[in-house]
Parts: C-alpha cells; sequence; structure tokens
C-alpha cells in the first residue's frame, strides 16, 4: 500500500482529501506543521508528499521551504503544492523546489485524487499543473475582430 503525506492544517479541505485518497486505496498520513511532517517522514516511505504553501511558519519553514527540504531529503519523491493563491507553471520553475505540481484550492475531491494518482503512477520529472476545466481555445485580443466583410480601420 502506498503512502501519501499531507501536510497542511486540519481543517474541511485536508480531512476530507485524506478520506477519499484512504478510499482509493492508499495510506494517508496528515501533518499539520512543518516538524510533524519531518517525523512521519522520518517514521516510513512516502511515494507522494501535499504540501500547503502558506503553511504557517514552523520553526522558520513555510511550504516552499518544506516542498525543497522534502526533495533534497527525498529525491524519489513525488511533491505537489497546494494553495488558494495560484501560482503558474513559470513561477514554480523560478521557485526551483522541485515539485512536480500545483493544486489550486478550493479543489474537487474526486478528480485532485485522480491527478495525484497519476503523479504516482506516472514519470518523477513530469512538472504539469492541475487544472479544473480544460482549456477553452479562446484567445482573447486587445481589440475586438472586425465583422466579417468589413475592412479594418488603420
Amino acid at each position: 500500500m502506498q503512502t501519501i503525506l499531507l501536510v497542511d492544517t486540519p481543517d474541511g479541505d485536508a480531512s476530507l482529501l485524506a478520506s477519499a485518497l484512504r478510499v482509493e486505496g492508499f495510506q494517508v498520513v496528515l501533518a499539520g506543521s512543518a516538524s510533524e511532517a519531518r517525523t512521519a517522514l522520518q517514521e516510513r516511505p512516502m511515494v507522494l508528499a501535499l504540501v500547503d504553501l502558506m503553511l504557517r511558519k514552523d520553526v522558520g519553514t513555510n511550504g516552499l521551504e518544506l516542498a525543497r527540504e522534502i526533495k533534497l531529503g527525498h529525491p524519489d519523491m513525488r511533491v505537489l503544492l497546494t494553495s488558494a493563491y495560484y501560482l503558474s507553471e513559470r513561477q514554480l520553475e523560478r521557485a526551483d523546489c522541485g515539485v512536480s505540481g500545483f493544486i489550486p484550492k478550493p479543489y474537487d475531491v474526486v478528480e485532485v485524487v485522480g491527478f495525484i494518482r497519476s503523479k504516482v503512477s506516472g514519470p518523477p520529472s513530469s512538472r504539469r499543473l492541475w487544472h479544473a476545466e480544460e482549456k477553452s481555445g479562446v484567445i482573447e485580443t486587445k481589440a475586438p475582430l472586425p465583422a466579417a466583410g468589413v475592412p479594418a480601420r488603420r
């Protein structure tokens, strides 16, 4: 059985996600701080950690710093960040913390469980952002396009 570490405040979202992951066959360890996460990582191997970016400061460690620390100490482990604050793929790369993806809050638990399952079974280097919905393909422009048959003004 694969074990997942959820590092988040033990609120409704984290507890609900932990329950859903358990139903899907994962063992889940819920840590409310960086120090609890460190202890859990010493006690057993984990395949993935989901770390809240806005983790409360705990002995000088925030969520981003903890993600870096986990990747340094456990290079084969997948690390995902989550937060109510959105991070783009470019921001993740600039943060240089080695995470495999980002899950924005609030999230649909069923979709996140599927995303986590794909991360656990996928290659460790896949750095993909999770999106709640597919891109529409619509491209916004600064100026409206002219109507058909009407020449554009210059």
